[in-house]
């Protein structure tokens, strides 16, 4: 279809809103947009995003957004009308409707009014608007993609198709008189009896059945309209079309009335309500928070603070914050100063600023890091920048002339300072003073140095797209004043400061610096706050604890981001070439935020009473994560080769096994293929459906397997082969620290929101250990020549920590008599004296014990066991009745937190539950689950980390060499020295079972091996 220049102003746009809204949800069906609260996104994230580029792309003078109102007099003409339309299912439709309500709020916000007419559709809204807007002379713009807008297309009314993203994407296209019969292969005016005799099958309008488009163009060309088509009807040459239009048509005269848009409506065009006006950027913002729109708040919290300041005098400005005092501290002497004003404060905010090393698989990895910078916050509004590894961006001073030694460099820089000189060989070879104060720590004076000749030139065009520090750069140079390195004597003061621990620190993700200043040589100590732990104490539930979001949703503050700063892609800068009052501005907001952030959380979480949780669990645990960190673990690289090789091996086996099952050769990782080969050649019966069509998914395989189809168990075993390959077999090895020879790997305490840690780059969490391949894997992990790796494990803790919350006699009693607790359970259940318990009854009875603690129904238990629904449903009611207090105990947290919103642990750490409140079944129900489940599993999670504390101290001890190195969930795993293996197992066992008193008795398992797969005996 040829280009259509879009029309002058004034222009109005009408938006068939419905019909976006629906192409909006349907577009991520099969994976839909939700937040950590398990609400729907999919429709308002379209919505918004179509709004910003209508917006910002088209500029309309006035926008209205149109929606239907009721069933249409369509229907009462035509019962079946839109009827084939797919039905939602209850839950999609709990989905949609919260969706339509929240996008009718961020059209409130946007100040966009919702027009609608009680009886009809949106069409005829849009069309009457139309014919009101041409005759008062504006032209009128009607955004949809629905063909039957064409024959709306007139001089004065254009149609704006908006296009859709994704694979099969289309670029957004200008309909108007000059292209308006391409896409029907008619004139607009001939529209309606186009679709007359064709039909709609998206409405189910009829049409005229043997009439296709190319029929009904050639007739609407031969003889005009539909009456005159059935005027001439016997002079129609084509037998087929002819008999058709014979018999049809009545038909096709009704269908002609369902698909012609009204224009005669009494809709009032008021073009004041209608006016495009600046959106409430407040109310917009919180909604955006709300929907974990993280982005698109930071972007209008950013035009908002554009905008005022652009609206108001300097006198009437409101600031949105305290003001602000950001000080360079460069010079040996204030650096004293601030040392001794900092040692005054109440707390100090501390945050580092570092380059990773650019060959770490992590690029956020303080272990692989170079300190470039460190800032103090002595109070909200106050931070002090201290640059220590700052140097020139080369190819930016060779562009600029400058760093070659020549006598023009002092009279081209601005300010007195210190550059590097870089040799021939990009080496740096001395500093360059070029006036001013004398450089600290200055070299001796350097020989005359050129500009590295093999280093690319970079245009100062190019640096303009690098953020804040790039634009900065390509306007002129920016020489450097570093401090005397950390560790010379000069610096003695900040070194400790920074190690007192009585001086209290403020921080952010406080482990990362902790790390960072360990590579650089100093042990950070005092840290008494953590901002970002704060945040997850009191919300565990909330999608970030970032600070950027932080200040964004608490303290209504829009914070400059690090890409902001330095760029992105391959056009990204490294921190240490950030001009030093840019690295100053933004490293000082970091610590004055921080140091806000303390103040806002502080009285909150005593408010909450969860102050000692905080103080005594979690700030403790910064420490005890980041040695553990630091430490690493070995693996046995040439073990790791030997295990792909023999991956590969098994691999292709299974591969030759599943081809000949299926009869051919394909591709086993497309999911297309295989559900051609599944469903379509091999007749396997569909278990679930997706958007795309029947799902391969595990529990899909597992349950075809379960009914005796062999490919289903050998995708299965495939898919868990080429995960570990891939998860750890590949991944493991290129993780090893060149300097350290070890793998460490990063523990986040503010991940799940049970109160558990997560491990990540790599991830050493989740290597299985119950078949053959996993094992193989952890036989890998060794100890360094010489020690054992010691693992010690709490034995059942979730389902003694059941017995303790439930407080049920008869749970209590069977794990004080201290016999297996299965079999304790399964004679209980069974109504059997425990010597007559058989090993399919203590199967089952583990089963339903750890099924109680997920809330698992009577579906799920049916699979596991292999039995009906049924009888799975009456294994459930026979142990409820045996075990009435865990009932009584599990229906008493939901009801709590219905009341209350939120769970709590032993030791009062708190889930809120915001699931409860929807109206969608599924999350409601999930909602249910998580208030049974996370005290226990939250009470696990906290009893480990004491324990982990506990240890930790005792570690410290003089004649103690021990180290603990991981942290699995309810397992740690310590490396130890020889002589030290029985003494450290009884104090591990000791600190372990001592971390809390309960009903019923804490035992742990401990083992001791060679490798990790070893102290599993």
């Amino acid at each position: 279809m040829p280009d259509v220049a879009p029309p002058p102003s004034p222009r109005l746009f009408l938006v068939d809103g419905y019909a976006l809204i629906y192409r909006a949800f349907f577009a991520l069906i099969s994976r839909p947009l939700r937040t950590s609260r398990g609400e729907n996104t999919s429709a308002a994230w379209g919505i918004v995003n179509f709004l910003n580029r209508l917006v910002t792309t088209h500029k309309p003078d006035y926008l209205g957004w149109v929606h239907d109102s009721g069933l249409s007099f369509r229907h009462e003409q035509y019962p079946d009308y839109k009827a084939t339309r797919e039905k939602l299912t209850d839950e999609l439709q709990d989905d949609f409707d919260r969706g339509m309500e929240r996008i009718c709020a961020i059209l409130d916000a946007w100040r966009i009014p919702i027009l609608t007419l009680k009886g009809y559709e949106a069409d005829d809204v849009i069309g009457s608007l139309a014919q009101r807007g041409v005759e008062a002379n504006l032209n009128v713009v009607v955004v949809s993609g629905d063909k039957d807008f064409q024959q709306l297309v007139r001089p004065g009314v254009w149609l704006l198709n908006p296009g859709r993203g994704g694979p099969a994407a289309v670029d957004e296209q200008w309909v108007g008189v000059e292209n308006g019969s391409e896409r029907l292969g008619v004139p607009p005016e001939r529209t309606i009896d186009f679709l007359a005799l064709v039909g709609d099958t998206s409405d189910n309008v009829p049409g005229v059945k043997g009439i296709g488009d190319k029929g009904a163009q050639a007739l609407i060309q031969e003889f005009g309209d539909l009456e005159a088509i059935l005027a001439n009807v016997e002079n129609i040459k084509a037998k087929r079309p002819r008999e058709a239009l014979q018999t049809q048509a009545a038909e096709a005269r009704l269908s002609k009335s369902l698909v012609t848009i009204r224009t005669d409506l009494d809709v009032p065009l008021d073009l004041e309500k209608l006016r495009l006006e600046e959106p409430d950027r407040d109310a917009l913002k919180q909604l955006y928070v709300e929907l974990e729109f993280t982005s698109l708040a930071r972007e209008v919290a950013l035009q908002s603070a554009s905008s005022a300041s652009a609206a108001a005098s300097p006198a009437a400005a409101k600031p949105e914050r305290a003001p602000t005092r950001y000080e360079t501290v460069d010079t040996v002497q204030a650096m004293q100063r601030l040392v001794a004003r900092a040692r005054k404060a109440r707390t100090i905010a501390v945050d580092t600023e570092t380059v990773i090393d650019p060959d770490a698989p992590s690029k956020v990895d303080p272990l692989r890091s170079r300190l470039v910078g460190i800032s103090i916050a002595l109070a909200p509004g106050e931070a002090y920048y201290l640059p220590l590894a700052h140097r020139v961006w080369t190819p930016a001073q060779a562009e600029l002339g400058l760093g070659d030694g020549s006598a023009d460099d002092a009279a081209r820089a601005e300010d007195p300072s210190r550059v590097e000189m870089v040799g021939e060989d990009g080496a740096v070879e001395g500093m360059l003073d070029l006036g001013g104060a004398p450089a600290a720590a200055a070299p001796p004076a350097p020989k005359k140095a050129a500009a590295k000749k093999s280093a690319k030139k970079t245009p100062a065009s190019e640096l303009a797209g690098a953020g804040i520090a790039g634009r900065m750069l390509s306007e002129r140079a920016y020489p450097v004043r570093n401090l005397p390195p950390l560790e010379s004597d000069e610096m003695r003061p900040l070194r400790e400061l920074l190690e007192d621990a009585s001086v209290s620190k403020t921080l952010q993700n406080a482990k990362y610096d902790i790390l960072a200043l360990r590579r650089a040589g100093l042990t950070l100590r005092g840290v008494d706050f953590d901002t970002m732990l704060a945040s997850y104490v009191l919300d565990p539930g909330r999608r970030s604890h970032g600070l950027d979001v932080l200040a964004l949703e608490l303290l209504d503050h829009t914070m400059t981001s690090y890409e902001d700063l330095v760029g992105k892609g391959k056009g990204q800068l490294t921190f240490d070439v950030v001009p030093i009052e840019a690295a100053r501005d933004y490293s000082g907001e970091d610590v004055d935020i921080t140091m806000r952030l303390r103040e806002l959380f502080e009285p909150q979480l005593e408010a909450q009473g969860l102050t000692a949780l905080f103080r005594d669990i979690e700030v403790p645990l910064i420490d005890v994560l980041a040695e553990m960190e630091a430490h690493g673990i070995a693996i046995d690289v040439e073990w790791f080769r030997s295990l792909k090789t023999r991956f590969q091996a098994e691999r292709e086996r299974l591969e030759r096994e599943i081809y000949a099952e299926a009869g051919e050769e394909f591709n086993i990782n497309s999911n297309p293929q295989l559900r051609t080969i599944l469903f379509e050649k091999l007749g396997l019966p569909s278990k679930k459906r997706t958007a795309t069509g029947p799902s391969t998914d595990a529990s899909v395989l597992t349950e075809l397997a379960d009914e005796g189809h062999v490919i289903p168990q050998l995708l299965m075993e495939y898919r868990e082969l080429f995960k570990l390959e891939g998860t750890y077999l590949d991944t493991l090895p290129a993780t090893v620290n060149p300097e350290t020879g070890r793998i460490h790997t990063s523990f986040a305490q503010t991940v799940a929101a049970t109160g558990r840690l997560s491990s990540s780059d790599p991830n050493l969490q989740n290597i299985p250990i119950r078949r053959e391949l996993g094992r193989d894997i952890r036989r890998g992990f060794v100890p360094r020549k010489g020690w054992k790796l010691l693992s010690a494990d709490y034995s059942q803790i979730e389902l003694r920590l059941l017995a303790h919350l439930s407080q049920d006699p008869a749970f209590v009693a069977a794990f004080q008599r201290g016999g297996d607790i299965h079999r304790e359970t399964a004679a209980i259940i069974f109504g059997v004296p425990l010597e007559q318990v058989t090993k399919d009854m203590r199967a089952r009875a583990k089963t339903i014990n750890f099924a109680t603690i997920y809330g698992q129904g009577a579906h799920a238990l049916s699979r596991q066991l292999k039995i009906s629904n049924a009888e799975a449903r009456a294994f459930i009611d026979t142990y409820f009745e045996r075990f009435a207090g865990v009932k009584g105990y599990l229906e008493s947290q939901v009801e709590f937190a219905r009341d209350h919103g939120y769970v709590e642990t032993i030791f009062k750490r708190r889930r809120y539950i915001p699931e409860l409140k929807e109206r969608n079944f599924n999350i409601r129900a999930f909602g249910e689950r998580v208030a049974q489940n996370a005290p226990i599993q939250g009470s696990a999670a906290d009893l480990i980390k004491i324990a982990m504390i506990r240890i930790a101290d005792a570690l410290h001890a003089p004649d103690v060499n021990a180290r603990m190195l991981l942290q699995v969930h309810d397992e740690l795993v310590f490396e130890v020295p020889g002589p030290e293996v029985e003494a450290v197992t009884a104090l591990v066992r000791r600190e372990m079972e001592g971390a809390a008193t309960l009903s019923v008795p804490l035992v742990v398992d401990a083992g001791v091996g060679d490798n990790w797969l070893e102290t599993k005996g």
